[in-house]
């Protein structure tokens, strides 16, 4: 190896590559740039070693603010240089340096792919000659680490072949030092040698206790002297002691009453502060349950007027369309009066006649003067469920059926406009959703089915984007939340079920058990009216729309229930039916 290459070595070696610790010196760029490039690495290279950044520390001194890069030195570069350049800067000569931790780049640099640093060193300090010959020589111990820099630690401490141990008998004076795999073979190879430093440590230990038995016998010899000698003081200073006690004890006789008065009024002085604390502390607690309940209502009130303001534009939008909507169709209506001007005329004279007779309403003379408006055709089979939505004042109608598609309809034009066929089963129910409508600006169409299902069409794309499983039977009846937007789905099932799903993560919230057959229909309800005695205490905010959210079922087990939403607990059970 040439000289130039030793010195990069030595300088790799000095730098350091096993970045476990924050006290260690920068990363060798030669070492990272084996499974990285330059270009991921040249914003991390410190200012100070040039190699990439331990701990990147940005040096962000107001002197050098009108300079476009940035400035990063390792931590302990940064330190060496301050102790021998104190108040100083190594980016320009000044004082008063600032400089501060970067979380980003030290995520960047923990997340570069690195090569074992014991493996890079060993190859380092070896010529290509010599490394290929201890390779096929030694292929048990090469390491094969490939991963990232935060990772470096756990692999070098816990699974790295090239970490060097020190032998299990070091504290009796072993300090052989070898690989992992080798301390096995050093442990069985050399037994007497470990054993015989057992035994001499042993044996020092018991020559030290034997040491310390003789200092003790010695201490103690010396302390006998000392010891009369204090005893005959002590017996002095105890016999003036016990003259001393006479004295006190003929002076606590005294005492005795003005004690036991102090006592009685300390004791009471205790109570009346005991009762004042104990006051204090309810005191303390009603006003932070009263700031408690004062929030609560404070955050419900104001979720109840943002819910409310945004159902009134909501229901302002819908009315302006639909009175759009009626003004374009009362003018179509006011064209077909005059031609029903005659049929009219001769209703009048027959109900004229039998009016002379007995007031009988006639269920013949409502259908021969009502007429069918529209018929929509296109299902092969029967409709289960159908819904309505009006968009940019236009109505439209969406159905489901038992030929396992989906349709949409414009009414305007009497014509289907789309058909959604992802379904494998039958249609059990359909539904336009208001909160893809209000929160995305988009027609979209969710349906249930009998292959245990719900799914959601975009109307404009014709795809269906969004999927729900998570009953095991036939999912019938599904219902959009009246709060936040339609946010919230709940679903009826075979499965005896009842599920609350959020629409805009797919995930099932909560399961609503208590029907023993299969449930036909849900629906959400309003909020419940609260007893005004108890309001403050149980109008509290929940995790969805807040207290007073209800949710109903119908099931086949001849029952409806009453869920709250908020606890996903039964409520009531409403008994009467006699039939499915």
């Amino acid at each position: 190896m040439s000289k130039v290459d030793d010195e990069k070595n030595n300088e790799e070696i000095r730098i350091g590559v096993a970045p476990v610790s924050v006290d260690q010196s920068c990363f060798s760029k030669n070492w990272i740039l084996q499974l990285n490039q330059q270009e991921q690495i040249e914003n991390f290279i410190c200012l100070i070693c040039k190699q990439v950044a331990n701990n990147p520390i940005e040096i962000d001194c107001p002197q050098h603010q009108d300079l476009d890069e940035s400035f990063l030195v390792g931590e302990k570069c940064l330190k060496e240089f301050l102790k021998t350049n104190p108040d100083s800067c190594p980016v320009q000569p000044h004082s008063d340096c600032v400089y501060a931790q970067t979380k980003v780049a030290r995520r960047h640099i923990g997340a570069l792919k690195v090569t074992c640093p014991l493996q890079f060193q060993k190859d380092s300090q070896m010529s290509t000659q010599g490394r290929q010959q201890e390779r096929e020589e030694n292929k048990k111990i090469v390491c094969d680490f490939k991963g990232k820099i935060k990772e470096l630690y756990d692999h070098l401490n816990s699974v790295c072949p090239l970490k060097l141990l020190d032998c299990w008998y070091k504290p009796f004076g072993c300090k052989y030092t070898c690989l992992r795999h080798e301390l096995q073979e050093h442990l069985a190879s050399e037994v007497k040698l470990h054993f015989d430093l057992t035994v001499n440590f042993v044996e020092s230990l018991q020559q030290t206790i034997r040491c310390y038995q003789e200092e003790k016998k010695q201490i103690k010899s010396e302390g006998n002297t000392e010891l009369n000698n204090e005893n005959i003081s002590l017996k002095k200073e105890i016999l003036k002691l016990q003259q001393d006690i006479l004295q006190a004890n003929s002076s606590k006789q005294a005492l005795l009453p003005e004690i036991e008065t102090l006592k009685k009024e300390l004791d009471e002085a205790r109570k009346v502060n005991d009762l004042k604390q104990k006051e204090l502390l309810e005191k303390d607690n009603e006003i932070k349950k009263v700031q408690r309940e004062s929030q609560q209502e404070l955050l419900k009130l104001r979720v109840d007027i943002e819910n409310l303001r945004k159902s009134f534009i909501e229901k302002e939008d819908r009315y302006n369309g639909v009175i759009k909507n009626l003004q374009e169709k009362n003018e179509k209506f006011t064209q077909n009066i005059q031609e029903n001007k005659d049929e009219r005329k001769d209703n009048d004279k027959f109900l004229s006649s039998n009016s002379k007779g007995a007031s009988v309403f006639s269920f013949e003379l409502f259908c021969s003067s009502s007429k069918l408006l529209k018929t929509f055709k296109g299902h092969t089979s029967y409709v289960w469920s159908i819904d309505y939505a009006i968009v940019n004042d236009s109505l439209f109608i969406c159905s489901g059926s038992n030929d396992k598609t989906v349709c949409v309809w414009d009414v305007d034009t009497n014509k289907q406009i789309q058909s959604f066929n992802g379904h494998s089963q039958v249609v059990y129910c359909v539904k336009f959703s208001s909160y893809h409508y209000h929160n995305h600006r988009q027609n979209v169409i969710c349906s249930s089915s009998a292959d245990k299902t719900i799914r959601f069409w975009n109307v404009e794309t014709a795809k269906e984007f969004q999927v729900l499983n998570g009953h095991t039977s036939e999912v019938y009846g599904i219902q959009l939340s009246s709060f936040y937007n339609g946010r919230y789905l709940c679903s009826g099932s075979g499965d005896r079920t009842i599920r609350l799903w959020d629409v805009e993560t797919s995930k099932s919230l909560h399961i609503f058990n208590g029907h023993t057959n299969l449930v036909w229909c849900v629906e959400f309800s309003p909020p419940q009216s609260i007893d005004n005695s108890n309001a403050n205490k149980s109008n509290s905010i929940g995790v969805i729309g807040g207290s007073g959210y209800t949710l109903c079922s119908g099931s086949d087990d001849k029952t409806i229930r009453l869920y709250d939403v908020e606890t996903a607990k039964e409520l009531t059970v409403f008994k009467g039916h006699e039939g499915l």
